[in-house]
């Protein structure tokens, strides 16, 4: 008897049962099977779908009814596009004492700084104000819980069909950050999960990976992404293992009004541990008033113990606390605290853009004029000194002294204005060419080869800048960093004389988790060849303009580079500013590589190339400090709503 035969019979003998109300037993194999349950095992699982599979494709007995999983009475492909609705992922592991514990969880500055909160609004809710969304970074660590086991350290463990797998940091936003993007590690931004769920959905571990894969981790204290009063960098809660840190940059600029960040992390024996909370405030009037949890504001103390050397808000709140009743804790808080609201505003006004600019601009250039200048002119007077016989001796040494200073200033004059354009292309000039921080502040370089700046950051998440001015043509700058025939190249031109990431020869593979690199172009060089084509096209796309597409940014509101706190280019003649940042699928490789860039304009008028070197350090070598923050340009930035300057304009230093 043959397979549909049998099947036959089942049928039959099922009907029978049910006509005769006896006590028919359901088989492993037979009426009492489960929709969905194709190999008969007793579970909804993966294996089933390859059982339908095999049973839809090939002549083989179906002795189970499961593998009907849409229910409608027949065995088609419709029951393999059913399945998976039915198979139920395993719940996540609960928190539980076992689990790693939060032994800091809190908000610093760009430069490191750990920033105190304003108060608690409930207990274990602390509230962090910021003026703007960006600028500052999100700061976690751990130690190992009750089962002393190790902390876990993976920010990305991602399977777009497998729930379970999620890193071992786990954190949400309960607003988008960015632009919200769901895509999974693109660095465009994170999706909201409201109200705050770690549950078992394929949603919440896409939205764990795509929020968790920016922070970096460091294990050692000299690693670590904060440092105290004295500069010195080191893990801000006791007993700390690791720390997670995430720079805040345009990519993922956090809302106004209040955004609530929850978070737990996981141990190498797959423990999760209890959660944590906190709020980031972000309003751009001016700060307010530091608060305390009415009545538990003794059981919240000890969160400030963790920023005792910050002594701004938390000292004179906790010590005004347990002295005054509920009634005149506002009171003692409104006096400590208007010195507060005015040491903010004191040290915001100055916008020290003032004082470094001024320093840099000035004797720079004047010290280079008249060092050049007075070697010319007295090898002149020593050659009249001769033929004027020794009478004259004290007169050409007067008549001498203003001759160099007129002749200077006349002949010198010529020369910043050629600087600029050594070129003789009419496209664009590379206005600035070098790096900007993961915090998106600018990275000094560490030395001059050849004249070609050398930077060396640490990290991922760093940033290349390119920006460009108007060229002798006069004509706008091109604002495609990626063309959108491939073989075709794209207004902003840049090769790597190493390869980065994986090197992989994809055009534009930016996209986790099959994402790759960029390969090499050694030399770096421009030569009409199809491979240094896509090379351009493959590196150019991973330039955003913050929206998530490969163009220029034109308005410097929109600036990847920002100036204590505000948005700008970093040169004001620049007109338009591209920026990458690093990923780690773009991680250099350790020793030095050149970037050689250059830009066209609408008319299809190429510009002068630009360089840089960007060096990374081997593993085994030293770990180096953390770059600071580059002093103000010698031009002075465009800022967002500082008019642009004309192309041969001098900038004016009086904002």
């Amino acid at each position: 008897m043959g397979w549909r035969g049998k099947r036959r019979l089942g049928l039959r003998a099922g009907l029978a049962c049910l006509i005769a109300a006896s006590a028919c037993l359901p088989s492993a194999t037979a009426w009492g099977q489960q929709l969905g349950d194709a190999n008969c095992d007793g579970a909804i699982n993966a294996a089933d779908q390859s059982e339908v599979i095999v049973r839809l494709f090939n002549d083989v007995p179906d002795e189970c009814f499961g593998t009907d999983a849409n229910d409608d009475g027949f065995f088609t492909a419709a029951d393999l596009s059913a399945l998976p609705q039915l198979l139920v992922p395993p719940p996540p592991t609960p928190p539980s004492p076992q689990g790693p514990a939060i032994t800091f969880f809190g908000l610093a500055t760009a430069s490191g700084r750990l920033a105190a909160a304003l108060g608690e609004i409930e207990p274990g809710l602390p509230v962090f104000y910021r003026v703007t969304g960006t600028g500052f970074k999100v700061v976690i660590e751990g130690a190992p819980g009750l089962a002393e086991s190790p902390l876990g350290l993976g920010v990305l463990e991602h399977d777009p069909n497998d729930p379970a797998r999620r890193p071992d940091l786990q954190i949400e936003s309960n607003r988008p950050l960015g632009d919200g993007h769901l895509a999974v590690c693109d660095e465009r931004g994170v999706p909201g999960v409201d109200p705050p769920d770690f549950g078992p959905a394929q949603t919440i571990a896409d939205a764990l990976n795509d929020f968790a894969c920016g922070f970096t981790v460091a294990t050692s204290p000299r690693a670590a992404c904060v440092e105290d009063e004295f500069g010195l960098t080191g893990f801000a809660g006791r007993g700390t293992t690791a720390q997670f840190c995430l720079a805040v940059g345009s990519q993922l600029r956090f809302p106004d009004g209040d955004t609530q960040l929850t978070v737990q992390l996981r141990d190498a024996a797959g423990n999760l541990g209890a959660p944590a909370r906190l709020i980031v405030r972000v309003d751009g009037g001016p700060i307010p008033l530091p608060f305390t949890a009415t009545l538990t504001a003794t059981a919240t103390l000890p969160r400030p113990t963790r920023t005792p050397t910050r002594s701004r808000t938390p000292t004179p709140t906790i010590t005004s606390t347990p002295a005054a009743t509920a009634t005149r804790t506002p009171s003692a808080t409104r006096t400590g605290t208007s010195t507060l609201t005015r040491t903010p505003s004191v040290t915001r006004t100055p916008t020290r853009q003032l004082s470094p600019t001024p320093t840099p601009t000035g004797p720079p250039t004047r010290t280079f004029t008249l060092t050049a200048t007075p070697t010319v002119t007295l090898t002149a007077t020593r050659t009249s000194t001769p033929t004027r016989s020794g009478t004259r001796t004290p007169t050409p040494t007067r008549t001498a002294s203003p001759t160099p200073t007129l002749t200077p200033t006349a002949t010198v004059t010529p020369t910043p204005t050629s600087s600029p354009t050594p070129t003789t292309a009419p496209g664009p000039i590379v206005t600035f060419f070098g790096l900007a921080s993961a915090a998106d502040n600018l990275l000094e370089p560490v030395e001059e080869i050849d004249g070609v700046p050398v930077y060396r950051p640490t990290g991922l998440g760093f940033q290349i800048v390119v920006e460009g001015g108007l060229g002798p043509a006069g004509r706008q700058l091109g604002q495609s960093a990626f063309a959108d025939d491939p073989d075709q190249r794209p207004d902003l031109q840049i090769v790597p004389s190493q390869a980065l990431g994986n090197g992989s020869t994809t055009v534009c593979d930016n996209s986790p988790p099959a994402a790759g690199g960029v390969p090499a172009v050694d030399p770096p060089r421009f030569d009409d060849e199809l491979d240094i084509t896509h090379v351009m096209n493959d590196l150019g796309c991973r330039f955003d303009n913050g929206s998530g597409k490969a163009l220029a940014r034109t308005s410097p509101c929109d600036a990847c580079v920002q100036f204590d706190g505000e948005a700008g280019f970093v040169d004001r003649r620049s007109h338009a500013q591209f920026c990458a940042r690093i990923s780690q699928y773009l991680a250099l490789a350790p020793g030095d590589t050149l970037f050689v860039a250059r830009l066209r304009d609408q008319a299809g008028n190429l510009g002068e190339p630009a360089k840089m070197i960007v060096r990374i350090d081997s593993p085994s070598a030293a770990p180096a400090t953390t770059p600071a923050p580059a002093a103000l340009p010698a031009t002075a930035p465009r800022l967002c709503g500082t008019p642009l300057a004309g192309a041969a304009a001098r900038p004016q230093l009086h904002y």
